[in-house]
């Protein structure tokens, strides 16, 4: 099995966030968005709930109007994710944390092309030990976080605290090939038509990315089920559970 290599925690350039928003994300950030909302749908109708977000009072709820109260992002990046869900889910809030300045200030001009200054709040807060009390949101999200992490318990750790009972978790994150070659082969068929820099910051976070056995061990420390984590694309892993 090919070693984990660490990369930097954060990825606080004026280079890494251009470069970061530059890119094509928009796909990517559709079909996690699409993925969330699916779950949450299941979730909401076995449970009529989804931690303290009721449904409204509406009789012509399309697939996406189910609420999902109040949701926070953990490593937001420039908040392209934030914004697709908020265009996509008219019953929720989020709030979107990151370390990096830099990514927060392209986050700026994305909320306000967007229109969404009033649903999604930016805040730079350190994910592995966040300010908010326990509970405090229905739907904890993260995509492309875990890698960057030398301990990513940490970071679950604190994402479990902050959400409801009831509430769920959605967190995708690159999964580690097995050798270099792997790596080799996604970088250029999944970025051939980036920029070198960009190439090599995909094929670093395949490098540092968590294999599938070991974020499952992780989540199953937590007492949740490590079948709750699924290869989701030969470069991808989702995590996807509900707090009982």
């Amino acid at each position: 099995m090919l070693k984990r290599t660490l990369e930097p925690e954060i990825m606080d350039s004026d280079e890494d966030a251009t470069e970061y928003n530059r890119m094509d994300h928009s796909a990517v950030n559709q079909l996690f968005v699409s993925n969330l909302l699916d779950f949450a749908k299941e979730t909401w109708l076995s449970r009529g709930a989804i931690g303290s977000a009721a449904l409204p009072d509406y009789d012509d709820l399309t697939d996406d109007d189910f609420p999902l109260g109040d949701v926070l992002d953990m490593g937001t990046g420039t908040a392209l994710i934030p914004v697709e869900l908020c265009k996509r889910q008219p019953f929720c809030r989020v709030m979107a944390i990151d370390m990096a300045v830099s990514m927060l200030n392209l986050a700026v001009y994305n909320l306000e092309i967007a229109g969404l200054r009033d649903r999604i709040v930016l805040s730079q807060v350190d994910a592995k030990k966040m300010i908010f009390p326990d509970g405090m949101f229905d739907v904890g999200i993260s995509n492309s976080i875990i890698h960057h992490l030398p301990e990513p318990i940490e970071c679950v750790k604190e994402m479990v605290r902050v959400v409801r009972t009831g509430g769920i978790f959605f967190v995708r994150d690159l999964m580690r090939p097995a050798d270099s070659e792997t790596v080799d082969r996604l970088v250029k068929q999944y970025a051939g038509q980036e920029s070198g820099y960009s190439q090599q910051l995909f094929s670093d976070s395949l490098h540092a990315a968590l294999s599938l056995d070991e974020i499952r061990s992780l989540v199953a420390s937590l007492g949740f089920s490590p079948e709750s984590v699924q290869a989701t694309s030969d470069r991808h892993w989702t995590w996807a559970a509900v707090r009982e």
